[in-house]
């Protein structure tokens, strides 16, 4: 039976019932004098409709006599999502501020397994996308074993455009206990810890920001840490087609590994530069974000001319000698922090040049490997230069054979050139020229 029919059977009076008497009163009367009565008269299909039909009206009549009623359950209905919104908010805004405490500490955070199997998941992902390497410090070569149990400052280079390798590669070691690497920190740039899930992982994996003073906090308490020293300057300069490397103008790395007087280790992803394409346009829109709001967004064309998608390549983590900084010093001289310097240069041009033929293209691995100073044109990082075939701070060779011009202001008759002051000539003899027109008396 529909809803109309039910009405209807309900409204036309049962037998034996006054016509002017509504069937309501008939069924409430029926009901209170006889249940056999009732039920000759209806079946309980009939009081089940009856109820819902009465339930229905009454329902009714109050939506078209309260449509105050209405409203005031709409609103009430919209408050508690608001109520539900802004909690969310709140405990979002609670999470992002806990995780820049966390980006700070310098202690381990989060579940182990967890961080272990996070790295595990970013090394299928590389794997996925084509991606394969060997990573010296994963196998614990030989000379790699030191790290194990020693406190020191790696560095890695160079930084690439999204430091692909050590992020994929080396991501689970720091917190595998059977790893030469297990306790080590990572010094990222801060604004990755503003990236949602991206920060979580981060913090998995002992992640933390590049700031002096947490990588001196963690160096303070007897953590090792890598660092990359070029920084976002070398990620905006990454070039597919030249290896090179920028060190910072002060040296901070140099400074802190003095200070607390742990060694350095140089460490060279081959293949990192060769992951994507820097076009032109891109490299200008960077720089100009850099200066204008301290912030490297480089966008690199990886396969399918696709950005931030690499290109399918095999990876080379290389890690080179210790070098040794001597007793620790908290306010290292420069002169100091200088032969430390060129001393780690020397470790890493000879990493460079022991692994560049097998590990990069022949027509990258030709043009070799470019060490920048910013701020000190004058030293001279040239693979001859290091090696001892020249000194590091001569003059650029191209300045060298011009030799050095000495001039006394007035005294032209003084000869102040190489040879009159090693002896070769007089250097109060006239000028050549004139010598040889001979003495005139007169």
């Amino acid at each position: 039976m529909d809803y109309a029919s039910v009405v209807a059977k309900l409204r036309r009076p049962a037998d034996g019932c006054c016509k002017s008497t509504p069937c309501g009163a008939s069924l409430a009367s029926t009901r209170a004098s006889s249940s056999t009565s009732f039920t000759s008269t209806y079946s309980f299909k009939d009081l089940a409709l009856a109820i819902a039909v009465a339930t229905r009206l009454r329902r009714d009549a109050q939506d078209k006599s309260s449509g105050a009623w209405a409203l005031v359950e709409a609103v009430g209905h919209r408050l508690k999502l608001a109520a539900v919104a802004g909690l969310l908010v709140t405990l979002w805004m609670a999470w992002t501020k806990y995780m820049r405490r966390v980006a700070r500490r310098q202690a381990k955070w989060g579940n182990g397994r967890v961080a272990m199997l996070a790295g595990a998941a970013l090394f299928a992902g590389a794997r996925r996308m084509g991606l394969t390497a060997n990573n010296e410090v994963a196998e614990g070569a030989g000379h790699v074993q030191q790290m194990h149990g020693r406190q020191c400052l790696a560095c890695w280079h160079p930084h690439g455009l999204y430091t692909i390798a050590p992020f994929l590669f080396h991501s689970q070691l720091p917190r595998n206990r059977d790893s030469v690497s297990y306790g080590y920190f990572t010094a990222v740039a801060g604004a990755c810890f503003h990236l949602p899930v991206f920060r979580e992982i981060l913090g998995l994996i002992n992640a933390r920001v590049a700031d002096s003073r947490i990588v001196d906090g963690l160096l303070t308490e007897g953590h090792s840490v890598f660092v990359c020293p070029g920084g976002i300057y070398e990620q905006l300069h990454t070039d597919p087609n030249q290896e090179q490397v920028f060190f910072p103008p002060n040296l901070g790395f140099v400074r802190q590994a003095i200070k607390h007087g742990v060694p350095l280790v140089p460490t060279y992803n081959f293949g990192e530069n060769q992951l994507f394409d820097l076009p032109d346009w891109s490299r200008k829109l960077s720089l100009w974000l850099k200066e204008r709001y301290n912030m490297g967004v480089p966008l690199g064309i990886g396969r399918h001319h696709l950005p931030f998608v690499p290109r399918k390549l095999h990876l080379s983590i290389r890690v080179g000698d210790f070098v040794e900084v001597g007793e620790a010093e908290e306010h290292p001289s420069d002169e100091r922090v200088r032969e430390v310097f060129l001393e780690y240069c020397r470790a890493l041009r000879r990493l460079f040049e022991a692994h560049k033929d097998e590990d990069l293209p022949p027509e990258v691995a030709a043009r070799g490997l470019i060490l920048v100073w910013r701020g000190h044109d004058d030293v001279d990082l040239s693979l001859d230069a290091l090696l001892g075939k020249r000194p590091a701070l001569d003059p650029e060779p191209k300045m060298a054979a011009r030799a050095l011009i000495l001039v006394w202001r007035g005294h032209d008759d003084v000869d102040l050139s190489l040879d009159a002051l090693l002896g070769k000539r007089p250097a109060l003899d006239p000028e050549p020229k004139m010598a040889a027109r001979g003495l005139i008396l007169v």
